[in-house]
């Protein structure tokens, strides 16, 4: 059989904020992996960016959202009962919107078989999302969609590439869940940049594999429910850390700003849009006094902004 060759250069505009269903994380065909320790609220941040997506809202009133109408869930974890009861609890997700799959049949979710092999769940599952069509797939947590082993570099690297396949399939962006590993708690796998690397339990492949990747971590002074979301593998241009406080009683999220940290382009639209009468020399004297750094560098994110369309064209 003859292979199929493609131009290496087919474009070389970057992905637009209008494409993503949330910038930077959710972009459709691909499969952003959301790695957190168990309970941290990995299934409370994704019911908080399903609420979002429904209004067509801006995520922590910082991240622009495109406005979705399907959703499909695939939950091989914890009892459906306990989803429910969070969804019931936040009160603003609407019915006909979220579609759970929770029973995947006799020999569960597991998407290859050991000999690596489409399971009859993969080829049940194909068919009912080229019927179905949702705007975003779920899946949680990613291990319970292997068949064997999550240390197995080949069929980690396999699995990921079937869920966003999945998702390629009809245009809907993939999110998963997956839980860390002890490099989580090992300080020698810290990046330069002060950002883990490799915290995800079992093989590697899944962190490689994956479109991209944000973490999960428990932030702030004791007492203070706060998470810090850090996006190492960000396609396009680096996004900062950012910090949000839980409350319980709503099992809801609000932005907790830490403006010196937040130096990124969502620092720089978030600022426009709150501040739409400021002219550019404002922002540029505002960031530079924030940041401590030249004009020239706050000139070169806001050209990036608008190269990824968060800025229309006239800020340079």
């Amino acid at each position: 059989m003859p292979f199929t060759t493609v131009d290496l250069v087919t474009s070389i505009k970057p992905p637009q904020v209008s494409e993503y269903l949330v910038y930077p994380w959710l972009y459709p065909g691909r499969l952003c992996l959301c790695v957190g320790a168990t309970n941290i609220g990995k299934t409370t941040a994704t019911l908080e960016i399903i609420s979002q997506l429904l209004k067509g809202d801006h995520l922590w009133d910082r991240y622009p959202c495109k406005k979705i109408d399907k959703i499909l869930y695939l939950h091989a974890e914890h009892t459906l009962a306990t989803l429910q009861e969070a969804a019931a609890t936040r009160g603003d997700l609407p019915s006909n919107a979220i579609t759970v799959i929770h029973e995947f049949g006799e020999n569960g979710p597991a998407l290859l078989d050991p000999n690596c092999r489409p399971t009859p769940c993969f080829h049940e599952l194909r068919r009912f999302v080229a019927d179905f069509r949702p705007n975003l797939i779920i899946a949680e947590p990613i291990s319970a969609f292997i068949g064997t082993s999550e240390n197995d570099n080949h069929e980690a690297r396999m699995v990921v590439s079937m869920l966003a396949n999945l998702g390629a399939s009809v245009g809907a962006s993939v999110l998963s869940h997956h839980h860390v590993g002890k490099a989580a708690f090992d300080p020698d796998k810290t990046a330069p940049e002060g950002i883990a690397s490799g915290v995800a339990r079992g093989a590697m492949a899944f962190e490689d594999a994956a479109e991209s990747i944000i973490y999960l971590k428990r932030s702030g002074k004791k007492g203070e429910n706060h998470m810090r979301i850090e996006t190492p593998k960000a396609k396009g241009f680096p996004i900062s850390p950012v910090t949000i406080a839980f409350d319980e009683d709503t099992l809801s999220y609000t932005h907790v700003p830490q403006p010196f940290q937040e130096r990124d382009l969502i620092a720089i639209y978030d600022r426009v849009r709150k501040h739409p009468n400021e002219t550019n020399t404002d922002l540029i004297n505002y960031f530079r006094n924030l940041w401590t750094c030249t004009p020239n560098k706050v000139v070169l994110m806001m050209r990036r902004a608008v190269k990824v369309g968060l800025l229309p064209s006239s800020f340079i």
